[in-house]
C-alpha cells in the first residue's frame, strides 16, 4: 500500500478516535448535569416536605462562585492613594504593616487586613448636587465598587462588590460636611483576587440540606425562603493575604442567614 494512502487512513482513524472521545466526554457531562439538576429538585422538595416554602426560581442552578485569595499589593495602595488624593503623595510606614499616604488634600492609611481610613479636606472634594455619586467616585479611586446601602445625616454607608458579586462584610462609610467629602473608612480588597485552585464548594443540593440543618442548630425556625443571593465573605490576615469565601445570603420570613458554600455552615446575617 502506498505511504500516502496509509497516512490518510491513520489520520482518519485518529479523527474518528478523537470524535469518539469527545462524544463520550459530552455524554458524561450531560449525564452529570442531569444528576445535579435532579439532586437540586429533590433538595427543594425536601425543604417543602418539611414546611419550608421555596420557589424553584429562587434557588441558583449551581454554586458558580469559586473560592478566591488575594495578596496585599503595596504598589497598588500607593497608586490608589495618588488617585484618591489627586497627585503625588508622601508615604510613612507607621509600623505593624500600616502605611500612611498624604499630601495637601488629605491623608489615607492602609492596613494589612484591608482596613483603611482617609481624612480629606472637604474643599478639595466637593460633592456638588449629587453627593452619592461624588462619594462613589472616591471609592472607585481606592479600588472599591460601591453601592449605597443607607444615607443618614452626614453619613453614607456603601456596600461593596467584586465582579458583580457582593462582598457582604465589606462596607465603607463616607462623611460629607461643608459641601465636600470629609472622610472615608471601612475595608477594601488588599489586592487582585485569584481563584484558589485547591478550593472546593458544596453542591446546590447539599447547600439546601445544610441550610435546613444549620437553621435548626441555631434554634431558629423559618417557614419560607424569600430569596438567595450568592456573594462573598472576606477575611484578612496580618500577613497581608485575604480569602474570599463564597456564601449564599438566604433571606427568610424570620430573618437572613449566611450559608458558607465551602464549609457548609450557617450563621445569622448581620
Amino acid at each position: 500500500m502506498p505511504w500516502s494512502k496509509l497516512k490518510n487512513i491513520i489520520i482518519l482513524l485518529l479523527v474518528v478516535t478523537n470524535l469518539s472521545l469527545l462524544a463520550i466526554a459530552l455524554s458524561q457531562s450531560i449525564r452529570d448535569s442531569r444528576l445535579r439538576t435532579q439532586a437540586r429538585d429533590n433538595a427543594i422538595q425536601f425543604l417543602r416536605d418539611r414546611g419550608i416554602q421555596v420557589e424553584d426560581a429562587a434557588v441558583p442552578q449551581d454554586a458558580a462562585l469559586p473560592l478566591q485569595t488575594a495578596q496585599r499589593d503595596l504598589a497598588g495602595e500607593e497608586r490608589a492613594a495618588q488617585a484618591l488624593l489627586g497627585g503625588e503623595v508622601t508615604v510613612r510606614h507607621r509600623g505593624g504593616e500600616v502605611y500612611r499616604y498624604e499630601n495637601e488634600n488629605g491623608a489615607v492609611q492602609f492596613h494589612s487586613d484591608g482596613a483603611f481610613s482617609a481624612q480629606l479636606e472637604p474643599e478639595a472634594f466637593p460633592t456638588g448636587e449629587d453627593r452619592v455619586a461624588a462619594c462613589a467616585r472616591l471609592l472607585e479611586a481606592v479600588g472599591c465598587q460601591g453601592a449605597l446601602l443607607k444615607e443618614e445625616g452626614d453619613s453614607l454607608l456603601f456596600g461593596q462588590s467584586w465582579q458583580g458579586a457582593p462582598l457582604f462584610n465589606q462596607q465603607v462609610t463616607a462623611v460629607c460636611r461643608e459641601g465636600g467629602v470629609e472622610s472615608l473608612s471601612g475595608r477594601r480588597l488588599v489586592g487582585q483576587p485569584r481563584e484558589d485552585a485547591g478550593g472546593r464548594t458544596i453542591t446546590v443540593a447539599t447547600a439546601l440540606v445544610n441550610f435546613l440543618n444549620g437553621v435548626s442548630a441555631l434554634g431558629d425556625v423559618c417557614n419560607r425562603i424569600d430569596g438567595i443571593q450568592p456573594g462573598y465573605v472576606t477575611a484578612g490576615s496580618l500577613s497581608g493575604s485575604m480569602s474570599l469565601t463564597p456564601v449564599w445570603r438566604v433571606t427568610t420570613d424570620t430573618g437572613a442567614y449566611l450559608l458558607d458554600m465551602s464549609a457548609g455552615t450557617v450563621s445569622r446575617a448581620a
